[in-house]
């Protein structure tokens, strides 16, 4: 029986009108009063912390569900809990008040970030928010508010959050340093990396803060725009980005709705979708026709409304399809997670717009893989699945927890997400969509990438491991099977296991009837949760299955993985992995695919390639 969440709020009700999604807005942010300070300022979520203050991740359980609220009022919902917010902009602000958030000291301070949702609620609500202070009250927040002037934020993403807060100050008629927005501006324009796409700034990311971050921002300041704010020049090149963009965006989610999992900040969840929503509010119309934009919309909602994402009173957990810490960043907060109410930008569009008013349609099935340069991904997706084939483009931070897991696994499932790379009780160490190598001293390496592209159809990289080993691979395909070559180049003798998707399994179920390895070279995985198979196309391998640790997968707390091992003597080694996944137990297995030559034709020529130092 599939596991019932404790008390998800979005389980309440059936989310297929606006109606409804308004109610699971407000159903969202309720089990927030019961965390609320006498003055409204700090929602203390939990015990644990962040990298920074407690009172800041408190400011963020304050701050960060104005992203939901603003948007649901303006577009004509019941939100009755606004002398809260104004009581709490007031103490927060306040340096002689306990629930004082303190101030932007520095540069790259925390409390930048959760100022943007306070701009955005002076922008679009100033009646219910700064009309609401006095005088006084009103001089300490904008006095608050204009530290992210004094003080800059990082070069990257955020950015933007100095483009919010100015223009809830032009809202309010507050001055500010104009010459400092336009230099933000400008930076976000340098991190475009081809006409719709961009770089996370000196984060170097191609991730969900492309959608999330650069595109539903820039939608926001679209919004704003028409009420007169901002630039004009500036709003329309956000518009035209972001309609470009919805075109390869459409290709991040499965047919159920769900998003492939892939890099950090997973823990913010539905805010995947945002961008879908901030469309409609901006009123753009995009690559992507209404019906279909409303379709991955509404059903990226539902795909999380089973799942146990919340605490047992409703306060969202970190985490991604169920409370794990373990794979969330040093930055995640107890109130963090509360980013995901940037997926409801939707609600600031009227009633009769195209977005609700409109039926949904679900997104075409391909015909063949697409490929995504701008994010490194051959993406393939059927009636069950969508898997991207991945040629990394994104550097791994040191700060980023858990970096090469997130950003440089082989391939990632919205059906089987992703696992961490982390040892078990008894030192064993596996993994999923991973080739790993050992050496004889038991050094262990996960491919460190020196180069990596894509061509039609295909993604490649360049590994270096070892100084003395290259690993050359071409992916090829998607779903439900896709191919990996490998060529290895190795100075050193190496044990070599590569592994296929993760399944689910409930770890009282004796025997494992589903699961099976064999001495041909094949490992198979069947479940409840599905069916992953790996087999050697080259017979010089053996089949093994293994459970990874508790809690190592973001879909499933025990999950456990098809492997291929084998030992590779000095020497090159040419290897051939086919890879098979479904979500359903009783899939019936097709042939595997052959090898196309002109895959084998780009493992060779990537094999010569220099790479650089």
């Amino acid at each position: 029986m599939p596991f019932q969440p404790r008390a998800n709020p979005l389980a309440a009700g059936p989310l297929r009108t606006k109606g409804d999604v308004q109610r699971a807005a407000r159903d969202l942010i309720e089990p927030l009063s019961h965390h609320t300070s006498r003055r409204g300022a700090n929602v203390r979520l939990g015990s644990f912390s962040a990298v920074f203050a407690d009172r800041v991740a408190e400011l963020e359980g304050f701050a960060r569900p104005l992203y939901g609220i603003v948007p649901l009022v303006v577009g004509g919902g019941e939100f009755g809990h606004w002398d809260r917010i104004a009581s709490g902009l007031d103490a927060g602000s306040d340096p002689a008040s306990p629930e004082f958030w303190g101030p932007v000291s520095r540069d790259i301070d925390q409390r930048m970030v959760e100022q943007a949702g306070i701009g955005l609620a002076l922008a679009f609500c100033p009646e219910t928010t700064w009309d609401a202070l006095d005088r006084g009250a009103q001089v300490r927040l904008a006095d608050w508010l204009r530290g992210i002037f004094t003080h800059e934020p990082a070069p990257n993403n955020w950015q933007l959050f100095r483009v919010l807060v100015a223009l809830g100050l032009e809202r309010v008629g507050v001055p500010f340093e104009r010459t400092l927005v336009d230099k933000s501006l400008d930076l976000v324009d340098s991190y475009r990396s081809s006409d719709h796409w961009y770089r996370d700034g000196d984060v170097g990311a191609v991730d969900y803060y492309v959608p999330w971050a650069f595109h539903t921002y820039g939608l926001m300041y679209v919004a704003a725009n028409r009420l007169g704010l901002g630039d004009d020049k500036r709003a329309a090149a956000f518009a035209e980005r972001a309609a470009g963009f919805a075109g390869d965006f459409v290709h991040w989610f499965g047919p159920d709705g769900a998003a492939i999992p892939y890099g950090r900040s997973l823990t913010y969840r539905f805010a995947a979708a945002s961008m879908w929503g901030a469309l409609a509010w901006a009123d753009v119309e995009s690559a992507v026709p209404w019906p279909v934009v409303k379709g991955m919309s509404m059903r990226h909602l539902r795909w999380w409304a089973d799942k146990p994402i919340s605490d047992r009173d409703g306060v969202i957990s970190v985490g991604y399809a169920y409370d794990n810490r373990r794979l969330g960043e040093s930055y995640n907060s107890p109130g963090s997670p509360y980013w995901c109410m940037k997926f409801f930008a939707g609600l600031g569009a009227p009633d009769d717009h195209p977005f609700w008013a409109t039926d949904e349609e679900q997104q075409p099935l391909l015909d063949e893989p697409v490929t995504l340069r701008d994010a490194g991904w051959v993406v393939d997706r059927d009636e069950e699945q969508a898997v991207a084939l991945i040629a990394p483009t994104s550097p791994t931070r040191p700060w980023v927890d858990q970096a090469a897991a997130k950003y440089h696994k082989l391939a990632y499932s919205s059906a089987f997400g992703f696992s961490g790379d982390f040892a078990a009780a008894d030192g064993s160490q596996s993994t999923d969509s991973t080739l790993t190598l050992t050496d004889g001293a038991g050094a262990r390496a996960v491919s460190s990438v020196a180069l990596a592209g894509t061509e039609d159809g295909f993604a490649w990289r360049v590994s270096l491991p070892f100084p003395d080993v290259r690993v050359n691979t071409v992916l090829v395909g998607g779903v439900p099977w896709h191919l990996r070559l490998h060529l290895i180049e190795n100075a050193r003798p190496l044990l070599a296991e590569e592994s296929g998707f993760a399944v689910g399994f409930e770890p009282d179920t004796t025997g494992d009837p589903g699961s099976r390895a064999d001495p041909w070279s094949t490992a198979e995985v069947r479940e409840a949760g599905g069916v992953s198979i790996v087999t050697d196309l080259h017979d010089v391998r053996t089949g093994d299955v293994r459970d990874l640790p508790v809690n190592a997968n973001i879909m499933r707390s025990h999950a456990r993985v098809p492997v291929l091992t084998g030992r590779l003597e000095r020497g090159v080694h040419r290897l051939a992995t086919a890879v098979y996944a479904a979500p359903r137990s009783d899939a019936d297995v097709p042939v595997a695919p052959a090898v196309p030559d002109a895959a084998a034709a780009l493992l060779e020529r990537i094999s010569t390639m220099d790479v650089p130092t």
